[in-house]
């Protein structure tokens, strides 16, 4: 049982890091993939001691990665790329210049090639992206609260700490495996930084199947963009994890502007470097981080963009799949497509393993850590995040889009070994037979799933709706504008929190009759299904939330569910939380019908408005 909240316990960062030591052990992690070296820091200050950076094994990990330096000596300048990760500048925000330089030094003297800091605050996003142009990242991950740890339900490796504290241990043992999930996906960035130099010309031609793979996927987006001009939809296309720009170059020829970007600067500066070669005008590469930053050009993406690609397993290297999705759907035009690919679930490979280690794989999955092992070359591997494409992905996806086509790829040459596929003729006859297999629609056991989906044509026009009530109330209103937001916590974050005072809006649908349950109620409240269809005399089996594609019918995003201005066709009960018409607020702040604006509007014309709405005690 937990007797005190996490945020009051004071948390050892000696402990984090020993843990995640352990657990980089336990994992096989360790000497694998990488090495890990004692570190001491050797940054200076005045009076001769460590000064504002103050390493050692408490504090820090240092992590050297193989870098094919055997290989490619014409390349690389070292056998091994350094990651150093720092812990104990998780409560900093400001990074004054002085601390900066001493970052910066360190890199400099210790041949650091990349730092990585833990944090458990809010930086600056211009701070952050100073930080990036030094090579040095912000991983955020804060104490979690009670009910995230009661609700953990196993570890892939617990590790006890001295002591009989077992809340302190489950606290620590939560905090370490999402450092190492994040941690993960900076070893792929580190993958990406080392592959740059020999991506095109290594990576695509020396594992077969791979290669094939890739050959497969532009096949397919070939077919898509056909299709596309065919529409007249030419005008902008958008490719997230674009690595060296494979498919960009090919987008460029059809589309009036690519806008390519990749968490990897090296990634970038080779698709540049071509760009440069071929004088080709109309591609814009950026070095961002989708998951974790919004785009540089993001804003006037929205409701714009024709086509919308994530290649090459790029769906998989993403964990909140939801909220990628969203991010396309509202950057597409209606109509427009989104083309994905991710490493499959159901693989042949994972219920069939091959015994030889020749496998025509670049990389392999490892499904029960969420992980995906890359083999840049026989002496360089990395252990990178995946999350494999099944039924809950598929689900996900057919929320907001309609799904036009899932074909996997490969399955038979997946299974085999590289060399048997050196004989060309051999190799033909396989590629021919994995190709046949993609085009049945019952064989899904391909290594990679691809996927095509649509935005559906329909105009989401509830904000002009909400629009035109206001003026037709003659409310007194003004609109907060934001990033866009997917809850009501997101909107707390960015324009402040109004207590009691922010009103979210609940959608039902009422599975046996057709019928849309609107329910308006306090942000701080959670709605009781059970409740509800008490109140409303239903059953509550026949209650459902609404799903995406059914708000979006009404005429909202999700993030901007406004209280009033559904575009229903179908027939709409409406309720009110008896404590909104009863509480003292003089403004009430709640969606627009856009995610990216909130209504702030004052509670007596918001209560004329909604006057035919049912109060009910919630």
């Amino acid at each position: 049982m937990l007797s005190q909240s996490p945020l009051e316990i004071q948390v050892n960062v000696a402990h984090i890091v020993s843990t995640i030591r352990a657990k980089f052990e336990e994992e096989g992690l360790t000497n694998r993939f990488f090495e890990v070296k004692p570190y001491h820091s050797s940054v200076k200050d005045n009076s001769g001691t460590n000064g504002l950076l103050g390493l050692d094994a408490s504090n820090c990990i240092l992590l050297e990665f193989a870098q094919p330096y055997d290989e490619f000596s014409e390349i690389y300048r070292s056998r091994v790329y350094r990651l150093l990760i720092i812990f104990s500048l998780y409560q900093e925000t400001q990074f004054e210049f002085a601390l900066r330089r001493s970052i910066k030094g360190l890199q400099y003297r210790d041949n650091i090639d990349r730092v990585t800091l833990w944090s458990m605050v809010s930086v600056d996003s211009e701070i952050v992206q100073i930080l990036k142009q030094d090579n040095t990242d912000l991983i955020f991950i804060d104490i979690p609260e009670v009910d995230e740890i009661r609700h953990t339900r196993s570890f892939n490796y617990f590790v006890p700490l001295p002591g009989n504290n077992q809340q302190y241990s489950l606290i620590v043992n939560v905090v370490a495996e999402r450092l190492i999930k994040r941690l993960k996906k900076m070893f792929h960035l580190v993958l990406s930084e080392v592959a740059a130099p020999i991506y095109d010309k290594h990576y695509y031609n020396t594992k077969i199947a791979t290669r094939e793979t890739m050959s497969y996927e532009e096949d397919l987006l070939n077919e898509l963009i056909r299709k596309l001009r065919a529409e007249n939809r030419g005008e902008v296309a958008i490719d997230v994890g674009c690595g060296t720009g494979r498919h960009s170059f090919t987008l460029y020829r059809h589309f009036e502007s690519v806008y390519s970007y990749d968490f990897s600067p090296n990634m970038i500066a080779q698709a540049n470097s071509i760009k440069r070669e071929k004088d080709i005008r109309n591609i814009f590469f950026s070095v961002n981080d989708f998951e974790y930053e919004r785009l540089n050009d993001e804003a006037q993406f929205y409701g714009r963009c024709d086509l919308v690609i994530a290649s090459f397993g790029m769906g998989s290297f993403i964990e909140d799949t939801a909220s990628m999705l969203r991010r396309f759907y509202e950057w597409l035009k209606p109509g427009g497509y989104i083309f994905l690919s991710f490493y499959n679930a159901n693989a042949i490979t994972l219920k069939v393993t091959p015994n030889w280690r020749d496998t025509a794989l670049v990389a392999q999955i490892d499904k029960e850590n969420n992980s995906l092992e890359v083999q840049l070359t026989e002496k360089t591997r990395f252990n990178i995040f995946c999350k494999l494409f099944d039924e809950g992905v598929e689900g996900e996806i057919n929320k907001i889009f309609d799904i036009k086509s899932i074909v996997t790829y490969p399955m038979i040459m997946a299974l085999l070994p590289n060399n048997m596929l050196e004989d060309a003729e051999a190799s033909n006859a396989f590629i021919h037979a994995d190709r046949v297999l993609s085009e049945n629609p019952k064989s899904q056991n391909g290594y990679y799933a691809f996927v095509t989906a649509q935005k559906a044509y329909r105009e989401v026009n509830g904000y002009i709706n909400v629009e035109r009530i206001l003026k037709q109330y003659q409310a007194e209103y003004s609109v907060e504008e934001h990033e866009p937001v997917l809850s009501m916590e997101e909107v707390k974050q960015q324009i402040g929190y109004f207590p009691n005072c922010m009103i979210k809006t609940i959608v039902f649908n009422n599975r046996k009759t057709g019928e849309f349950i609107v329910i308006l109620l306090q942000s701080e409240k959670r709605i009781n299904k059970s409740q509800v269809a008490a109140q409303l005399r239903v059953s509550p089996h026949h209650l459902k939330f609404a799903t995406e594609k059914e708000v979006l019918e009404l005429g909202f995003p999700i993030g901007g569910i406004a209280p009033f201005g559904f575009q229903a066709t179908t027939p709409l009960l409406t309720f009110v939380d008896a404590a909104i018409v009863g509480h003292s607020c003089e403004w009430f702040y709640t969606g627009i019908g856009d995610n990216r604006k909130t209504l702030k509007i004052r509670k007596a014309d918001f209560l004329r408005i909604i006057e035919q709405y049912r109060a009910i005690e919630l």
